[in-house]
């Protein structure tokens, strides 16, 4: 058996320490996943070279030392998280994109039986405006 742990890297030691032992008792095997956010819009800045006034030039300049800067820094924490947390042999996915796409195509790709996702309850209009990734991977 298979299981993928989707991690935000901020869930309670009690949460980790729960998948650990569903794992345990299920004899399987841990895949543990994190779904980087894409860069961000400010590694992409609007700058005009001759003036150098922002947000006026019709196009941008982007940053790769900055998205390699947020890579490492993301790997760096995810790699801190399964060593805090995890005892034993645990497979690491670090995957860049929105984050159900990512889910379900992780679980595809290692051939998963059983997903753990984090739920946290929203309002109404945050579920409107940010979504619900364990809703949207159970659809």
């Amino acid at each position: 058996m298979v299981v993928l742990f989707a991690a935000k890297l901020t869930e309670p030691t009690s949460t980790t320490e729960a998948v650990s032992e569903i794992v345990t008792r299920l004899d399987a095997d841990l895949w543990v996943l994190h779904v980087a956010p894409p860069v961000p819009a400010s590694a992409f800045t609007s700058v005009d070279p001759m003036t150098g006034l922002g947000d006026l030039a019709s196009y941008a300049l982007y940053d790769p030392q900055l998205q390699d800067e947020l890579e490492k820094a993301e790997a760096t924490a995810f790699d801190d998280f399964l060593k805090r947390r995890f005892k034993g042999t645990v497979h690491a996915s670090l995957k860049t994109g929105y984050p159900a796409a990512m889910i379900l195509e992780d679980a595809k790709e290692h051939g998963v039986d059983l997903i753990i996702v984090g739920k946290r309850h929203h309002t109404r209009i945050e579920r409107f405006l940010m979504g619900d990734v364990a809703r949207e991977v159970v659809e």
